[in-house]
């Protein structure tokens, strides 16, 4: 149950980064004649690991519950519990990554002693790139990115891995933010101080040039 990025992690979809459930298929015990389970014996088929978008289950008519050991319903009961586990983890990360994801869960099936498909495994692709030229847009995907990848009960180590990433993109889309915001107060400040330049400026023109006193008038008082 991990999450694979877009630099090309162990998940890797072309363009996107993937949610992903690692494989933790549970061992295959052993009957009481010592024979493994997944070996062809007792009307039972052998194991197939299988990669679908979808379930696809089988059923082996030679396979009942009846007929199973204690050990090959071990193994069922085993398998039901990864199954559901599996596709929780997925769906949390779907739910939490409304928006940024980009395809459903795919999961990695195992088929069983009762001849069904278990899935063991899962993946979804989201998008986790920054927004080009916007850091404070980036910010917010990221913390979205970051919210799916956590949203599992038990995050993997490569939804930690996805996590800390976006944590990381998140941190340096804050400091473009502050840099920019910095650049635009001072374009602000220098535009009114200058601004507050040409007012006094142009005021002293309008005094300088107002006409000196009529001395005329004063002649003719004399």
């Amino acid at each position: 149950m991990a999450i694979n990025q877009i630099s090309g992690n162990i998940y890797s979809a072309p363009g996107n980064p993937v949610f992903g459930a690692p494989k933790n298929v549970p061992l295959s015990p052993r009957d009481t004649d010592n024979r493994p389970v997944d070996q062809p014996s007792r009307g039972t088929r052998q194991d197939v690991d299988t990669q679908e978008s979808t379930p696809h289950a089988q059923t082996d008519p030679a396979s009942s519950p009846g007929a199973l050991t204690t050990a090959e319903r071990m193994l069922l009961a085993e398998l039901k519990n990864a199954d559901t586990q599996v596709r929780q983890h997925e769906m949390a990360h779907v739910a939490a990554g409304a928006g940024i994801v980009t395809s459903g869960a795919s999961f990695t099936y195992k088929r069983g002693p009762d001849g069904q498909n278990y899935a063991v495994a899962g993946e979804v692709s989201i998008d986790a790139a920054p927004v080009p030229g916007d850091p404070q847009a980036t910010i917010r995907k990221m913390q979205q990115v970051r919210r799916a990848a956590l949203a599992p009960a038990s995050p993997s180590p490569q939804d930690i891995k996805v996590a800390s990433r976006a944590a990381a993109l998140a941190a340096k889309a804050a400091s473009e933010l502050m840099i920019l915001q910095a650049r635009e107060r001072t374009a602000a400040n220098e535009s009114q101080a200058f601004g507050n330049i040409r007012t006094g400026s142009d005021q002293y023109t309008k005094v300088n040039t107002l006409p000196g006193k009529d001395t005329r008038a004063i002649d003719l008082t004399i």
